[in-house]
């Protein structure tokens, strides 16, 4: 007897029976009309093309400087890591924990988790540690503050160029494009589906286990 999966539109609430769709389909909800889930062409593939971006971006950003200042013949350079470690030298240990946590911490770990967790599906891995690691990622996703930081950057940017010489570093435009990756990425994965993916890894592991 076949298994029916009832869930809830995320906008309205109302109940709805889950339906496989072919590439390309998407499944809409009957009172509000929003999407409910896709069926992307080349899910996986696309994703970890994306995030195997972020990371790249995501190394480059914490390697380089993002600006600099230039005034009287000395340039002073600000990094991420030279911005979190100056707060914690000035006992600001909140604002240095959370400004390590919001720009360091929790991108890579959305990065790294989607990571195993596409590649789980791609190559029907055991899919225990996954699964608690894409809910972790649902319910830390709200947390994440790179989009804050990158519009405080752009203004900081505007106003530090009318008291000195403005150098733009590599990890400035690396930054940018990062923000608009993990957007990319959000936006075209879809949750509801991963999850219907990940149940087949399961099934497969404990059938070959029998």
């Amino acid at each position: 007897m076949p298994i029916t999966y009832k869930f809830a539109c995320i906008h309205c609430g109302q109940l709805h029976d889950y339906q496989p769709l072919a590439k390309g389909e998407a499944a809409y909800c009957s009172r509000c009309f929003s999407v409910l889930y896709r069926q992307r062409q080349q899910l996986i593939d696309t994703s970890l093309a994306l995030i195997v971006t972020g990371l790249i971006l995501f190394v480059i950003t914490n390697a380089f400087p993002l600006i600099g200042l230039r005034a009287q013949g000395i340039t002073q350079e600000l990094s991420i890591w030279k911005a979190t470690s100056a707060f914690w030298a000035q006992d600001y240990y909140w604002l240095s924990a959370l400004l390590a946590l919001n720009l360091i911490v929790l991108p890579l770990f959305e990065l790294l988790g989607l990571f195993w967790v596409l590649l789980t599906i791609r190559l029907a891995w055991q899919p225990h540690g996954a699964i608690q690691i894409f809910r972790w990622l649902s319910e830390l996703k709200p947390w994440g503050m790179l989009e804050v930081f990158m519009l405080g950057l752009l203004v900081a940017v505007v106003k530090l160029g009318d008291i000195a010489v403005l150098v733009v570093g590599p990890a400035f435009w690396s930054f940018i494009f990062l923000v608009l990756t993990m957007a990319a990425t959000t936006a075209y994965l879809d949750r509801f589906t991963l999850w219907q993916l990940l149940k087949p890894c399961r099934a497969n592991t404990a059938g070959s286990g029998s």
